[in-house]
């Protein structure tokens, strides 16, 4: 009978996490569901737990170009673990013919290196899905399905 009990356990908790993070499958995009030549603040989530979250495209002088990790949900709160980091490091500075949120400013010819996060820590959002399950709030921030 116990045994029974812990198997009908286990298969509730693994059809319970699948939903959840079968309803986060895919890209998400900050503020809008249209794409552009460039995205908005970005999540991607697979169903093995891991993200990639990459800032807003239009800033050009952003040097951190994905924060990757693992992801977990228990409730209404999603937990993240950044693993590593891509990063452009050196390069120039550099007026872009191109508008971006640096008033035009942008690096060029940098080099992009994954560095890994030597003293990982949990961190938390509050998730919310709205009915349709293409948008969610992350703290509050409403985010799109777009793929």
């Amino acid at each position: 009978m116990k045994i029974i009990f812990l198997l009908s356990s286990f298969i509730i908790c693994d059809l319970l996490f699948g939903q959840a993070y079968n309803k986060l499958n895919g890209k998400w995009q900050a503020e809008s569901a249209s794409l552009t030549s460039m995205n908005f603040d970005t999540y991607q989530f697979n169903d093995k737990g891991k993200f990639q979250f990459k800032p807003n495209g239009y800033n050009g002088l952003n040097r951190v170009i994905s924060i990757n990790g693992s992801y977990s949900i228990k409730g209404d709160t999603l937990y993240f673990i950044p693993e590593y980091t891509n990063e452009i490091t050196g390069g120039n500075f550099v007026r872009s013919e191109s508008t971006t949120l640096s008033d035009t400013w942008e690096i060029v010819n940098g080099q992009d290196v994954k560095k890994t996060i030597l003293k990982k820590s949990k961190q938390s959002a509050t998730i919310k899905f709205k009915s349709d399950l293409k948008s969610f709030t992350l703290d509050e921030r409403m985010f799109f399905k777009v793929e």
